[in-house]
This record gives structure tokens, C-alpha cells and sequence, in this order.
């Protein structure tokens, strides 16, 4: 039986290829590009690390009737801060130290009315610790010199980069012992690389420790954190001789 549609034969080759190349998920993706076959797998690996230096977010606060007076406080406390902080070694660069924030403070009579009651003078200063064994030292230092809360404590990992090209090495070794069991099971054997996608990136090694006000005590210090690396690598594949 003839067909009158000159396109049927494409249109029911390409289904079919469609079908095969959709069947081969379960570990990876087999599939031909002309005339080479590859496969496609995904590698994943993660290296410990401890963090090695610190990011905290100091607040001096100061409220009254007198703006001026406020000012000059929260001004001073400041100051001696920084000063002490690079007494400590603490490089100029890692200080921030954020403009003055001034706001209204109202309070509520036994009437119910809603009334001003002075004012709120702050400053936020932001500090990196080169090396956690300052870590104590610079937080009882802030207390002692006015500051009235330590906001979120950042643990951070130094050499980040190297450490992601570790997880990355290994997130391909990951990659080529998973396309090396498939093609095994299949009769083939691994002939070269033909792609490599990097799906994961470098990112902060972060740990974050909850507020304190003044009264509190250091919170202690985190344990080794992870840094992962996802690859997507396509081998090309042959027969086994």
C-alpha cells in the first residue's frame, strides 16, 4: 500500500529516533552526534573546610531629648572603636562604618495618645577578623566601648576559590567513574571528553550565629562546613575491540 505523503517516512524516522534517545535516563544520556556516541552524566563531590575569619555587625544606640548630645556620644563611641580595633591589627579596609541613623521615639501615655519622647541616635560598623582567634577579644573590646548590640556573626572560609577547584576535581572523577560503569554495562569503553558544564559555583562558606545584646556571651564557633561542585560531562563512547 502506497502512501500519497512524500514526508511520512522523515516524520516516522525522527519519532522513532526521539523514542530511543528519551530511553537511556537512567544513570546518564547515551546518545550519537553524526557519527560519534556519547554519554552524558552528572559528577558531584564536597570538600570539608573551617571557617578562618569572621564578619560582625556592631550597633552603638543612644536615646534622649538632646539630639546634639546623642550625636556626640554615639560619635565618640565610634571613634574609640576604631581606634581600638586597629590597635588590634585590624585592617582599615575591613572597617565599615555606616551613616548616622536618627529616629523619632514615641511613646504611649496611659491615655492611649501617642506622643514623641525623644529621639534615637545609631551607627552600624561592620568588621572582618582576619583570624578567629580574635574572635572573643574584639567582641568583649565593642562591649566594653559602648556598643549596645552585636548583630549576625558570619564565619566565613578564606580561600574559597581553591577549595571549590578541589570539589570541582573531584565532581569530575565523580563524572567519569559514573560514565564508565554505564558503558561497561553497555559493551563500550570511554574514548575522550567531548563537553564539560560547570553547574554549580563558587559561593561564601557562610555560618551565621544569632544577635546578642550586650549582655550576652560569645556564641561559640562553628564546626567545618561543606563546599560543593556539580559538573554535567559529556564522554565520547566506542565499542569495545
Amino acid at each position: 500500500m502506497k502512501h500519497s505523503d512524500p514526508f511520512w517516512k522523515p516524520t516516522l524516522l525522527l519519532t522513532v529516533g526521539l523514542a530511543l534517545l528519551m530511553s537511556f535516563t537512567a544513570y546518564g544520556q547515551t546518545f550519537d552526534r553524526g557519527q560519534q556516541s556519547g554519554i552524558s552524566v552528572t559528577g558531584a563531590a564536597s570538600v570539608s573546610a573551617v571557617p578562618d575569619q569572621a564578619s560582625i555587625s556592631f550597633a552603638i544606640e543612644q536615646r534622649g531629648n538632646k539630639l546634639s548630645a546623642l550625636k556626640t556620644q554615639v560619635d565618640q563611641y565610634t571613634t574609640r572603636l576604631i581606634d581600638d580595633l586597629l590597635d588590634h591589627d585590624i585592617p582599615r579596609d575591613n572597617i565599615q562604618s555606616f551613616q548616622l541613623s536618627i529616629y523619632p521615639q514615641y511613646e504611649t501615655d496611659n491615655d492611649g495618645k501617642r506622643e514623641q519622647r525623644g529621639f534615637i541616635v545609631s551607627r552600624n560598623i561592620d568588621v572582618t577578623l582576619p583570624s578567629l582567634a580574635l574572635y572573643d577579644q574584639i567582641i568583649d573590646l565593642a562591649i566594653a566601648q559602648g556598643v549596645t548590640r552585636v548583630g549576625q556573626v558570619r564565619f566565613e572560609v578564606s580561600d574559597q576559590q581553591q577549595l571549590y577547584q578541589q570539589a570541582l576535581q573531584k565532581a569530575f572523577e565523580n563524572a567519569r567513574n559514573k560514565a564508565e560503569f554505564i558503558a561497561t554495562t553497555a559493551g563500550l569503553e570511554i574514548v575522550s571528553v567531548m563537553s564539560v558544564q560547570e553547574q554549580s559555583m563558587a559561593r561564601p562558606v557562610m555560618f551565621e550565629m544569632a544577635a546578642m545584646d550586650s549582655r550576652s556571651k560569645s556564641p561559640s564557633l562553628p564546626g567545618a562546613q561543606e563546599i560543593e561542585a556539580r559538573l554535567n560531562v559529556v564522554f565520547s563512547v566506542a565499542a569495545k575491540n
